[in-house]
This record gives C-alpha cells, sequence and structure tokens, in this order.
C-alpha cells in the first residue's frame, strides 16, 4: 500500500483509535504466545524504527515491567510534510515515552528529512529509563547502515541474557 493510502486510513480512523488498537492487537499477542509457552511473557523487549517506533512505544509503555529493552529510533515528536497531518501525536508518544524505564537504545539519522533532528533529541530525553543511550548514524530517513542492524540486535541481546538466570 502506498505511504499516502495507509496514512490517510490511519488518519481517518484517529491516530489514538488505531494506536491503542494496535497496542491492544500486540499485548493480545504476546499473551496468546505465552499461553502456548513460546514466550516468557515477563521477559518482552520491543524493535521499532520509524512508524515501528510510532506504534512500538506505546506498547513499550504498556508492558511494564515486562519490558526488558526496546530499540526505537527514526522517529521524533515532531514530522515533515512528507506525512500526513493527521497522524502527528506529539501528546500520545510523550506519555508512552515517559512510562518506559527499561533500557533503550535510541537511534537518530542524523540528516532525517521525516522526522526533524531536534524531535527526536526531545523524544529520546523524555524516555523515563536511567539506561538509555543515543546512537547518531549520518544518513537520510531510509537509509539503514548494516552495522546498525547488528548493534540493534546486540542491544536487545544483552539484556535478554542479563534477564535470565546463569
Amino acid at each position: 500500500m502506498e505511504p499516502a493510502i495507509y496514512q490517510q486510513l490511519i488518519a481517518d480512523e484517529g491516530v489514538e483509535n488505531v494506536t491503542a488498537r494496535m497496542t491492544g492487537d500486540w499485548l493480545d499477542t504476546i499473551t496468546a504466545l505465552a499461553a502456548e509457552d513460546l514466550i516468557d511473557d515477563a521477559d518482552i523487549s520491543v524493535f521499532g524504527m520509524s512508524m515501528g517506533a510510532r506504534f512500538g512505544l506505546p506498547v513499550a509503555a504498556a508492558l511494564g515491567s515486562r519490558l526488558r529493552c526496546a530499540v526505537f529510533g527514526k522517529f521524533g515528536l515532531r514530522q515533515s510534510g512528507a506525512l500526513h497531518p493527521g497522524l502527528c501525536s506529539p501528546g500520545l508518544v510523550m506519555t508512552a515515552a515517559r512510562a518506559i524505564s527499561a533500557p533503550v537504545l535510541f537511534h537518530v539519522q542524523w540528516d532525517d528529512e521525516v522526522f526533524p533532528r531536534d524531535g527526536q533529541f526531545e523524544l529520546f530525553g523524555a524516555l523515563a529509563s536511567r539506561d538509555k543511550r543515543l546512537f547518531a548514524r549520518a544518513g537520510r530517513h531510509g537509509e539503514t547502515h548494516p552495522d546498525d542492524e547488528a548493534s540493534w540486535q546486540e542491544f536487545i541481546g544483552r539484556h535478554a541474557r542479563a534477564g535470565c538466570p546463569a
């Protein structure tokens, strides 16, 4: 689906409504997987870049103490004209960020043309975590250096292992 189409659908339904529905869906998925003994629902990590961060932040906040860690990025409190104005929801995002106390790695694309750098820094500052790390890489929104993916995986792996008994 073209971005303009799905963005319009989200705006038409209301970004708050879509976020609440998606958060509920993810929490239900976690419950179902835990019921099948496929995951430990007390040891969850969340990963989300761009739209994944938009919807991952509220999921991470809703997990509370079950959240082991999170990796977010390429997202901020302000957006450019490249996105539908109906997607802008800084209050919703700030509320979620202030509720996340697990370790967070936050990735910023320095030359992001979709989410201005200052809004990404402000979001990072709002995260309640005492263990939060900001990583910046030169490049535009859609660019990802191969080393970045490895660092995201390493961050999640290290924190997931930290919760496992020796």
